[in-house]
């Protein structure tokens, strides 16, 4: 029996050694390898973060360059038949000569359906900067030359906000004369 003790005894001292020596260096291990996965998640979560950030600042761009897109393309439109219209007329088209000729008043009618969406879409989707300038742009007691560079300045201005361009002296217009 004192052998059988002994036995048992000597097992435990080595059991206990070994547990002693590999517990500690294993749990360490494991301790290690948990903060590095925690870490790894952590980094990836910002990544992730900054990603989303600049995706939506991507989109919000992107959204906001095709809006600038559709409003130069309505611009455009009334002030081609406002120009023809001028050349064909020899005069300077005011508001009261648009009312008065039935096919420019509906062009004008157009273009002002056309305008005020686009404003609607500008407060929602443009910010408070961008869409004040365009708003502040909309001055209709002006004529249609003036309206037209206002709005391609605000534009201009809210994409670009240090220029020093304007449509006034800078942009390139063909005439029909």
């Amino acid at each position: 029996m004192d052998y059988l003790a002994i036995l048992v005894g000597l097992i435990g001292i080595i059991i206990g050694l070994l547990l002693n020596r590999s517990l500690p260096s294993y749990f360490s291990k494991k301790g290690e390898n948990l903060a590095t996965k925690e870490d790894i998640g952590k980094i990836t979560k910002e990544m992730e973060e900054i990603k989303n950030i600049y995706q939506n600042k991507y989109d919000l761009s992107k959204v906001e360059r095709e809006f600038y897109n559709n409003m130069v393309a309505i611009i455009y439109e009334f002030s081609a038949e406002i120009k023809k219209y001028e050349f064909k007329e020899n005069t300077v088209v005011t508001k009261e000569i648009v009312l008065g000729n039935e096919s420019l008043k509906q062009e004008y009618f157009e273009f002002i359906d056309s305008a005020n969406e686009l404003l609607g879409k500008a407060f929602v989707f443009l910010g408070e900067n961008n869409y004040t300038l365009l708003k502040e742009a909309v001055d209709t007691s002006i004529n249609f030359d003036k309206l037209t560079k206002n709005l391609l300045d605000a534009m201009r201005k809210s994409i670009h906000a240090n220029t020093k361009v304007t449509s006034e002296s800078d942009i390139k217009d063909l005439h029909y004369k």
